[in-house]
């Protein structure tokens, strides 16, 4: 939070308005410590849910693994897992985690489509790190109607949990594998899952949307219905976004948004 004090400070003396959206019910409180203007809203409402969703595939794997080919992800902890497929970005998953050398995984990075495909051939998806952000991947696996497994974490993620749609274990390999057998004996409803995770999505998204009216308006942008932006970013086909990076700000062409 120091950190993001010192990036408001800077964007004030510039006389811009500095806002922080965090992920974790844990941030809200630092950000309101140190006096930071933002909100609680997690960035898994950019999650196209319009491309992850249930399909009807035949399950091949026990489990899958959204995640990037890093030390902090975890790998390790799934080698007890028999039918397994690990998702990145591509790469050399036996040269990265000896351990998984059995187990299936994409050379080559996979389009979304294909990817929710994928995830519908699981009976579970992983979550295996101790702290990151959102985790777009939790949020993509409920949309996609199968449950988690997750270690403890630091982060947000778990506020989309509950005792239907995941499993939280210890972070050893042994318990992260009976959790899997748990949900594969005994498989969720997938749409029941979607139903539950897309409320949520929703009802976030709408308070997004509310707060962004509210910031136009308050800066001389004229009255928004919060409703007419949930349909302008969240209808189908999805929201089309742009990651900007901070240190670009003060250079944005907002035309380039279209707004």
């Amino acid at each position: 939070m120091v950190k993001f004090k010192r990036h408001q400070i800077r964007h004030q003396l510039s006389g811009r308005q500095y806002h922080l959206m965090v992920n974790a019910s844990d941030e809200e409180v630092w950000r309101k410590r140190w006096l930071i203007q933002g909100a609680h809203f997690s960035s898994s409402v950019y999650v196209n849910e319009h491309i992850y969703q249930t399909l009807n595939q035949p399950k091949h794997y026990d489990a899958i693994y959204t995640a990037q080919l890093l030390p902090f992800k975890r790998h390790g902890l799934a080698k007890d897992i028999q039918n397994l497929m690990i998702v990145s970005y591509g790469g050399d998953l036996p040269t990265f985690c000896p351990e998984l050398a059995y187990a299936e995984y994409n050379r080559e990075f996979i389009p979304r489509p294909e990817l929710a495909k994928k995830l519908n051939q699981a009976y579970a998806g992983l979550c295996l790190s101790a702290e990151e952000g959102a985790m777009y991947a939790s949020v993509e696996y409920l949309l996609c109607g199968i449950p988690v497994v997750s270690t403890p974490s630091k982060g947000g993620r778990d506020e989309f949990f509950n005792s239907e749609n995941s499993i939280i274990v210890p972070p050893q390999a042994d318990a992260v594998a009976q959790a899997v057998q748990r949900w594969k004996a005994s498989p969720p409803n997938p749409e029941k899952i979607r139903k539950q995770i897309l409320k949520q999505l929703n009802a976030i998204r709408r308070g997004l949307c509310t707060y962004v009216a509210k910031l136009i308006e308050k800066e001389g942008g004229g009255k928004k219905n919060p409703e007419e932006l949930m349909e302008k970013y969240f209808a189908p086909p999805g929201i089309s976004s742009r990651f900007v990076h901070q240190r670009d700000l003060a250079s944005i062409n907002l035309e380039q948004f279209g707004v």
